[in-house]
């Protein structure tokens, strides 16, 4: 192989390097065959290095957060921190070192403020998912924890389409309950009890209908018969 260089090596090891280079290049053997990287024995992908790096830096007990595309960054980002625990609740806050003066769940006043609570067992929260059922006409089991309902959503026996509306509402309901709750503490008049369930329907509604590049989803048919949508 003949090597046509701009500028000739003026020094020894300038030379020494260009030897080098020749024997290198003189044991390759150019195909006709499409170029790609191989790895480990296998062709490389950014998927398969992900893999790796996860496997040897995480933990095996870490759970994964599964990313929804039909739902806007901000509800995967508070969903991830809401699986990790690490929404900014009153247990947190406290475990964290922050003084607060009630502890109590500022939907209901009666108990403890945690994630669990909030979202699930609270009275407030309780008659959202009532109403939320009562729209979809879904059977919503009373889960006692978040990790019931997550595993819920992975296992309810319905088609594709119609479990990523499932999430999609379920999700919604969480953001606008969390939303309420918030309202709550900043005193914000703008979004009130009496809102959340028209918020939860138009805010899913909307996730779904930009999102999904094969929606066909209608309004009127989204509030009557949100599973039939899609």
């Amino acid at each position: 192989m003949e090597i046509f260089l701009e500028k000739k090596p003026r020094y020894g090891i300038e030379v020494e390097n260009l030897q080098q280079l020749n024997q290198i290049l003189n044991s390759v053997t150019l195909s006709q065959t499409r170029d790609y990287w191989t790895w480990n024995g296998d062709l490389f992908s950014v998927s398969k290095a992900r893999k790796l790096i996860d496997k040897h830096d995480l933990s095996p007990h870490v759970n994964v957060t599964k990313w929804c595309n039909q739902a806007p960054i901000k509800i995967n980002i508070f969903i991830w921190r809401l699986k990790l625990c690490r929404l900014a609740t009153k247990k947190n806050l406290i475990a964290r070192g922050i003084e607060i003066e009630n502890s109590g769940c500022c939907l209901c006043e009666e108990t403890f403020e945690d994630e669990n609570h909030i979202f699930l067992h609270c009275d407030t929260s309780h008659q959202i998912w009532s109403k939320v059922a009562q729209w979809t006409n879904i059977s919503l089991p009373s889960w006692s924890s978040l990790a019931n309902l997550w595993a819920w959503i992975d296992s309810v026996p319905i088609r594709k389409n119609r479990r990523l509306i499932v999430t999609i509402i379920i999700y919604a309901t969480l953001w606008n309950i969390w939303r309420l709750r918030n309202s709550i503490i900043f005193e914000d008049t703008k979004f009130r009890k009496s809102h959340v369930i028209d918020s939860i329907v138009v805010s899913s509604f909307n996730w779904i209908y930009a999102r999904f590049s094969k929606s066909s989803c209608n309004w009127n048919q989204w509030l009557q018969y949100p599973l039939h949508s899609l």
